[in-house]
């Protein structure tokens, strides 16, 4: 199966993406959130928010 990719590649080895993820790890173990939408997608744009892209 082909994984499927998403527009936020530029960011996924930077140490703001980690720190996002394991955030939103974090809000979904503790039933803070729950995420109706891939993670890659919630990581992603908040990177980019916060970068200011």
């Amino acid at each position: 199966m082909k994984e499927v990719k998403h527009p936020y590649q530029e960011y996924e080895q930077s140490d703001l993406w980690k720190l996002i993820d394991t955030a939103i790890d974090d809000l979904i173990k503790n039933q803070d959130i729950e995420l109706t939408t891939r993670k890659e997608y919630v990581t992603g744009y908040l990177c980019k928010i916060i970068k200011g892209a």
